[in-house]
């Protein structure tokens, strides 16, 4: 599992890596690789290069590009790993929240509660790993990750699912109704059903609008009011529950 660290002051850079490094070493059930950054337009750089990371740990407050930003420049990139932010104020935990930041730490960092996080993210990262939708398509069949698909949409007589980065898959004629084709998907907390013809991944959700939604990578997708209204609802229900 990659690691990225970002902070612009070396001596906390230096005593994050030296925690996460003893954390790695306690853990002997997964493989950890930890890369530091001292700039954020490095980590943007080494992620279109390399791909995402599983998992970002950035400071906030850093000249030119702060941690939020930096946030979401890898989100509108698609790059979905879970971003545990460091920082010595609490000032900036609303900001964290709409880059679906998956947990925010006070510095000094207190080893308890960063080794409680990555335990949680390395979890969160792995059991997303696990979950596959298969899905029947014209020339094969087709393995998606569950968390690659931005929302899934009836079309015709088909199910169109909508992946990060603009690539789109397209099921082969249904011969039962879209909430039974997408029943795996709706099963999942991440996904809602927004009226009778759209299933929408919550995670990837970063603004609802009055005729629609925002997802990370900048696509868009037009919803009528009243599932505009259903997804809000969700939506918020969905980052509370996570962050409770």
């Amino acid at each position: 599992m990659r690691i990225a660290i970002c902070d612009d002051d070396a001596v906390c850079r230096g005593q994050t890596l030296d925690i996460a490094t003893d954390y790695a070493e306690a853990r002997k059930d997964i493989e950890l690789y930890f890369e530091t950054f001292a700039e954020p337009r490095t980590l943007l750089e080494a992620t279109r290069k390399k791909g995402a990371y599983d998992i970002y740990i950035l400071d906030i407050v850093m000249p030119e590009i702060n941690g939020i930003e930096l946030g979401k420049a890898l989100r509108s990139m698609g790059a979905d790993g879970k971003i545990i932010y460091l920082t010595s104020s609490e000032e900036y935990a609303l900001d964290s929240f709409r880059v679906r930041a998956f947990d925010y730490i006070l510095k000094p960092i207190a080893r308890d509660s960063f080794y409680a996080a990555l335990d949680e993210a390395i979890s969160s990262v792995s059991i997303k790993r696990d979950k596959v939708l298969l899905v029947k398509t014209r020339e094969n069949n087709a393995r998606i990750a569950f968390d690659s698909i931005l929302y899934a949409e009836l079309s015709r007589r088909t199910v169109i699912y909508h992946l990060i980065g603009g690539k789109k898959v397209e099921s082969t004629t249904l011969r039962t109704a879209f909430t039974e084709a997408v029943a795996e998907l709706i099963t999942d907390r991440r996904f809602v059903l927004c009226g009778a013809s759209t299933a929408v991944n919550l995670h990837h959700v970063t603004a609802v609008e009055s005729e629609g939604a925002v997802f990370s990578d900048g696509e868009r997708i037009m919803l009528g009011k009243k599932a505009c209204r259903e997804l809000r609802t969700a939506w918020n229900d969905y980052w509370i529950t996570k962050e409770g």
